[in-house]
């Protein structure tokens, strides 16, 4: 890591620094609880919880509403009318509102695993825009350390100590390292852009904390939403294609009609109708065959899912396990690489090794210390997947309005 004061110095040159931003530093549970409130996932999946809830509103006993009509004869002398109220009396209501019901679990489920999802999407892209901070950071020095090499070899040069080709070998060490520069000042602009999906302060703010040490450590786990979602989604298949056998049967028109001969004088006579219709050639087979369809489908992705589960819940914790262990044995790798810097630069200054050596092996000591930044991503998204595939809650923070979704 570069220090604190050589950090200001870089922001300060290109313009990068924050100013009051930087009072408050921007922490991965902040960027979590931003994304929860304005991703278009995680709004879309809450907003299908009470949508859901509406359509179960809509059905019970009664799925028509009431009907009257009004007649009135052309001389005004015969006024008649009815009031009917559709019945299912095969049940096709009650079947509806258990499909119903049976949306709103699946609604809900899939809010969760949405919200853990994202939550896990937001880390994962806050711990990349600090490893690409580090590594342009890196670079950055690297590249100015390279000038500074090319104005020595040529200041040696000058006085006859160094050859041509130790100044050729340095300015094109120079190029390799501004060319790495820029491109991870690109990636680091890339990275702070993804992060502003989840959390829009995040490009001027500091990235307080170590993708490692901001992750949660607990252990705990959670029955897997997407597995309960598909579940529901089962039960309101079977639902539905009872009530489309329950279609079956027609409806049975129960209600009132009148009549009046206001010409005549006559009573109002008033008595009850009842109306039906014979299913002699509809019987509902396309709705029936539809719901079968679905039903169908509905079991053979529980299945899927149920499979997928399975094989992340044995495969994912084995892979973080190993990725944690590995990444433990390169111990502190920024202190090594210093240390390896500073040797080759006395090397070079007393004379023990050449230009040439020492170009070639400060790109290793660079190339080492990228790679064990990547390593160090690479375990914290492996972290995370654990942490996604047994729906550790914690990925929420406790704090968040979200958390008992």
């Amino acid at each position: 890591m570069i220090p604190a004061s050589r950090g200001v110095s870089l922001a300060l040159v290109l313009g990068l620094w924050p100013t009051a931003a930087w009072a408050t530093p921007l922490s991965a549970d902040e960027v979590v609880r931003s994304a929860l409130s304005r991703h278009p996932d995680a709004v879309a999946s809450a907003s299908a919880v009470p949508a859901a809830e509406a359509r179960r509103r809509e059905v019970g006993t009664f799925l028509e509403n009431p009907e009257a009509s009004v007649g009135v004869a052309v001389d005004g002398g015969l006024v008649q009318g009815t009031l009917n109220q559709p019945i299912s009396i095969t049940g096709e209501g009650w079947h509806a509102r258990r499909a119903a019901t049976a949306g709103i679990d699946a609604a809900e489920a899939d809010a969760r695993r949405t919200d853990l999802r994202v939550a896990a999407e937001a880390r994962a892209t806050y711990a990349w825009a600090v490893t690409t901070r580090e590594r342009w950071q890196l670079a950055d020095e690297a590249m100015q350390q390279s000038t500074h090499l090319r104005q020595a070899v040529e200041a040696r040069e000058a006085v006859g100590e160094a050859r041509p080709l130790d100044v050729r070998l340095a300015r094109l060490a120079e190029a390799e390292a501004t060319e790495l520069a820029i491109r991870a000042r690109r990636e680091q602009a890339e990275a702070l852009t993804a992060l502003a999906l989840y959390a829009p302060t995040a490009v001027s703010a500091e990235l307080a904390d170590d993708p490692l040490a901001a992750l949660p450590t607990s252990a705990a786990r959670s029955e897997r939403s997407d597995i309960s979602a598909a579940e529901a989604r089962l039960r309101e298949a079977e639902a539905g294609l009872h009530r489309e056998r329950a279609a079956t049967m027609p409806h049975l028109g129960v209600g009132l009609f009148f009549e009046r001969d206001e010409a005549q004088g006559g009573p109002l006579d008033i008595g009850p109708q009842l109306t039906v219709g014979v299913p002699l050639w509809n019987r509902n087979q396309g709705g029936i065959g539809t719901a079968r369809a679905e039903l169908d489908l509905a079991r053979a992705e529980l299945e899927s899912v149920r499979a997928r589960v399975g094989a992340e819940l044995v495969a994912l914790p084995e892979v973080g396990a190993y990725a944690a262990e590995a990444l433990g044995r390169l111990g502190d790798f920024e202190q090594d690489a210093r240390e390896a810097l500073a040797s080759i630069d006395l090397g070079w200054t007393t004379g023990e090794i050449g230009v040439s050596e020492a170009v070639l092996l400060r790109r290793e000591v660079l190339d080492g210390w990228v790679a064990a930044l990547d390593a160090r991503q690479s375990t914290v998204e492996a972290r995370l997947d654990v942490l996604l595939a047994t729906e550790d809650p914690h990925l929420i923070p406790a704090d968040s309005a979200l958390e008992d979704r």
